[in-house]
Formats: structure tokens, sequence, C-alpha cells
């Protein structure tokens, strides 16, 4: 430490203690007494001995309650509920500290005779200028020291050069103290104890010459961004994400680093962290499903270029059959082309092969129906030729159908035997035709009797009408008979119909 300061015989005292932030730890404060009777007892002064306060449900409190003039406030009232483990008590009720008046204040008296005190030494102002020493706290900072006014201060007096304070920092009335029995924070600003924490003291600054100077944050000149809203600087931050190559398995802390040497990542600071991370999972997220999609259509690229080089080569392979042939017996011919090798693993090619095989026997089974669809198509319409000629009727049977047609007609490819129609085949066509011809026949013949009867019953209804009408007229009565009135009727025109 420097000059300064009285000092006793023998050695150098030791240094006083570095000043403490805030009022430091405190001595237990009084529970159960208004603040009020706590400051008369303070202003007392010597104050009685030590003494301890009972608790509300039994017992002595956790520590002991003394009285320090000067000492903060007591705590804001406490619940003592009863303790869980108290097998005494099977009923467990709250408790509920009654109000200050109701505590009774503890009576002490005031000894007879109190020893004089000396009045206060009287120093001057250069003596308390030169009684400031320099001192080192354990986190080797320096610190100043009165030895007359017992301060203790980090920033460097004025009276060893230190600057003076421009303005004086109004102080918060409220104070911070810590309840030793709960280590709870409890604030006082001399009349009023709480628990909460008041606002002066949330928004007010620390900080003072008290307090040991603080390492300041580097200043970092902060580059503006050149986006106007936060969608385009979210569509920058993707970009950015999908030119470093960031990939949908990539953990966040991957991808700063990836990202944080390049200047667009300071241009989008107008994104938040969160905003940035979720931006980061959305990107991964799309990513991931166009990784999918293009995997997908390379397969098919693949799968089409295999398929296209079995459609070239099996067919000129003389012992391919698609009925019986394997892909062990083809694959040695297919290993040397480089679509071949355009599919990854065997176990596709050969699923594609057998799907291959597949096909082209639906292809030809679509053939062979066709073919056959065809030839019957032709026959039918070479029969229905010979019905219009008239060689042909619903009562021809085969035999007699193939009797009479001629040399020419026998050459006719329609009626000939061929691969798409057999003479079984041909036989059964003409079955079907001759049915269809019966079954039009036999609805002709319907629709002639039908009309037949038709017209029958309009005649009988004429003939009637006409015989009722001689009767009104009186030329037909109950007692004529047919051979006189057969010359009267036989001149009406429905007499002849029926």
């Amino acid at each position: 430490g420097g000059g300064g300061g009285g000092g006793g015989g023998g050695g150098p005292p030791p240094p006083p203690p570095p000043p403490m932030r805030g009022r430091g730890p405190m001595l237990p404060p009084m529970r159960g007494i208004p603040l009020q009777q706590q400051q008369q007892q303070q202003q007392r002064g010597g104050g009685p001995p030590p003494h301890i306060q009972q608790h509300p449900m039994g017992g002595p409190l956790p520590f002991p309650q003394q009285h320090h003039p000067g000492g903060p406030p007591p705590p804001p009232m406490q619940q003592y509920p009863p303790a869980r483990d108290n097998r005494f008590h099977h009923h467990q009720q709250q408790y509920h500290a009654p109000p200050p008046a109701m505590i009774p204040t503890p009576q002490y008296q005031q000894p007879q005779s109190a020893p004089q005190q000396q009045p206060p030494p009287t120093y001057t102002k250069e003596q308390i200028n030169s009684a400031w020493t320099v001192h080192v706290d354990p986190n080797s900072i320096e610190y100043y020291h009165n030895s007359i006014t017992m301060k203790s201060t980090y920033s460097k007096p004025e009276a060893m050069g230190g600057a003076a304070a421009s303005a004086v920092v109004p102080q918060s009335k409220w104070t911070e103290y810590t309840d030793p029995s709960t280590g709870k924070k409890y604030y006082s600003d001399g009349t009023t104890t709480t628990w909460e924490k008041p606002d002066e003291l949330t928004n007010s600054a620390g900080g003072g010459d008290d307090e040991p100077p603080r390492k300041k944050k580097k200043a970092t000149n902060k580059k503006a961004t050149e986006f106007g809203s936060k969608a385009e600087a979210l569509a920058a931050f993707r970009g950015l994400l999908l030119a470093k190559g960031v990939q949908p398995t990539t953990k966040w802390n991957e991808a700063v680093k990836m990202c944080s040497n390049d200047s667009r990542w300071e241009a989008c600071e107008i994104l938040s962290m969160g905003e940035r991370k979720q931006a980061l999972a959305e990107y991964q997220t799309k990513r991931a499903n166009e990784l999918k999609t293009l995997e997908r259509q390379e397969r098919m690229r693949a799968k089409d270029a295999f398929g296209e080089l079995l459609t070239e080569v099996l067919p000129s392979i003389a012992d391919f059959n698609p009925m019986n042939s394997r892909y062990g017996d083809i694959r040695e011919l297919l290993v040397k082309h480089d679509r071949f090798h355009a599919v990854e693993d065997d176990e596709t090619r050969e699923t594609m092969f057998l799907e291959f095989c597949e096909e082209i026997r639906k292809r030809d089974e679509r053939k062979r129906r066709n073919s056959k669809r065809e030839a019957k198509e032709s026959l039918f319409l070479f029969l229905t030729e010979s019905e219009e000629s008239g060689a042909l009727t619903f009562a021809t049977t085969w035999s007699s159908f193939l009797a009479s047609l001629s040399d020419k007609q026998r050459e006719d490819p329609r009626v000939q035997v061929s691969a798409a129609m057999s003479d079984s085949d041909r036989e059964l066509y003409f079955s079907d035709f001759v049915i269809a011809l019966q079954t039009a026949e036999d609805e002709k013949r319907r629709r002639i009797r039908d009309a037949r009867r038709r017209a029958e019953k309009a005649q009988r209804d004429a003939y009637r009408q006409t015989l009722n009408d001689m009767a009104s007229k009186g030329s037909i009565l109950p007692s004529s008979r047919w051979h006189y009135i057969e010359e009267l009727v036989a001149a009406d025109s429905s007499f002849t119909g029926a």
C-alpha cells in the first residue's frame, strides 16, 4: 500500500478489507417485531442482550434474533407450516403470523449509569486526504482505503489524483437483504419491508465507487443490414444455407461454423437466433423432400435405361422365352453394356427382368385376343353376305353350309383356318351367328303376330260400334233375326273388314 495514515509500533498493520459490494452480509434480521419499535430500540443505543424469539408453533426460531443498532430491517412475516416429519401433529394446519401489534415488545431496563462517551476527534481536510492508502484485493484489483474515515473504494480518490465525480448518481432508497433461515431475498426502504423486488431496484443501473471495475465488452461495429424486410432476409439466409451445402441432417452448431465466416451471415442480422433456427428447420425439411424427389427421378431414369437395354437385347436372343427364361441365363449377355450398371444392385435388375417378362406375356396375350376377335369379325362378315344372298338361314347347319360353298368361297381367307382361328373356332362362330339369326327370326314372327292381334281387335271394336249405332237408330230390334239384318250390316265397311 501507499503512504498516508498513521500506524502503531512493531510491524505494519494488516490491510483493511476491500469494499463490499452493496452492504455485504448482514446479521440475521429480527422477526415479528414492528419496524418502528426496532428503530426506537436502535435509537436508544447499547441495546439489550441478544434474545431468542419463540417460534409460533413452539420452540425457538432456527437462528437467534439479535438487536444491532443500524442493522437491516426484519424481513416480511412468513407463514410457518408444521413440519411434515413431526409424528405428534396428525392434523397439520398452516400458521398465519399475527400482525405486529399482537406481538408484545420485550421490555428491557436501561442501565442505571452509562459510561460517558468521549467526543470523536476532529481532523482537517489535509489530514483526511493524506490518510488514503492503496491495497490489492484477492482478485488482484487495486482499491483505496482511508484510515480516518474508514472508507474503501475501487475508484481512485480525488486526493490521490483521481477524477472528481461530475454528477451524483441518485441511489435508490431500497436495500436488498438475505434471510439467513431460508436464503430468500427481501427488500426494505426503512419504513416498508417486502419480499417482492421493487421497480426502483429492477430499473436502476447497478455500480458505483464501491464496486470493482468490470471488463467492458468489446465494441463491435455491426454492419447495417442490406435487406428491407425479414422476408428478404429469410430468403437470403436460405440461399446461404444452400450455397454452403447444409444437409438435412446438419446440426445447428455445425451450420453456424459453416456459415458464420460468410458476409451474408452478418447481413442477416435483422433475424433473431430463433428465427434463424426456424428458417434452418424449414430449409432442411424442404431440402430433404427435394433430395428424395431427385433420388426417385434418378432411379426412374436408371430403370428406363435398363428397360430399353432389355427391349433391345432380349428379342435378339434365340433361346429367350418370356415364359420360362431366368435372369441368370441372360445376365452374362447384359453385363458388358453400360446401361446394365446404371442400376445399383442385382436384386433390382432381376426384379426388373421379371417385370419385363411379365409385360411381354401380357402383351402377347393382348395380341392373341385381338387376332381372334378380328378373325371372328371377318367370319361374321362373310356369313352375313351369305345370309343376304339366301344361301344361309337360321335353319342351316355347319356341314350343309360348307357343302354349299363354291371353290372360290372356300379359298376366302375369312373362312380358312389360321393361327387366330381354328376349325373348332369357325364352327363355334357359325353357331353363334345362326343363333343370332334364329333370335332375329323369332323376334320378327312375334312382332307380326302382335300386329295381327292388334288389327283384329280394332276390327272387332269397329263392328261392335256399327251394331250399336244401328240399334240406336231402330234398325235392329231385340226381336230381329240375322237373316233380316244381314243385308243392312253387309253394306258397312266394318263388316267387310271383319
